[in-house]
């Protein structure tokens, strides 16, 4: 029921209905904070409304509690939009991209969720 619920979201955004997708994913409980679909959702909505530190921040956190792809390609295209081509280019690069965040986790207060040993 979670994931049909995120495959709706993810569908209106698809079809650029983020007002809609904006408020079905507001609906949400804290169910979903820690789930890296929900987080990654909610970036682009953030991302498509051209808030883009919190698109960042949301997929920072994404990053605690999992890794995927698709996380990583919209922290470096956002890199990318603000101007840091450096950094956008280590986080696309797999072999460079873990070092950056963790880099990246550490100068951004409060982003670190967990212990890292």
């Amino acid at each position: 029921m979670n994931e049909t619920k995120l495959n709706k979201i993810e569908d209106l955004i698809k079809n650029k209905k983020i007002n809609q997708a904006q408020l079905e994913i507001s609906k949400l409980g804290p169910e979903f904070h820690k789930n890296i679909n929900y987080l990654f959702l909610r970036s682009k909505i953030f991302y498509m409304n051209k808030l883009y530190y919190q698109a960042l921040d949301a997929l920072l956190i994404a990053t605690e509690f999992g890794e995927d792809d698709k996380i990583y390609d919209l922290i470096s295209k956002i890199y990318k939009i603000l101007g840091n081509e450096d950094l956008s280019k280590k986080i696309s690069n797999p072999d460079t991209r873990l070092k950056a965040i963790n880099t990246l986790k550490k100068e951004v207060t409060g982003i670190s969720q967990k212990e890292k040993s």
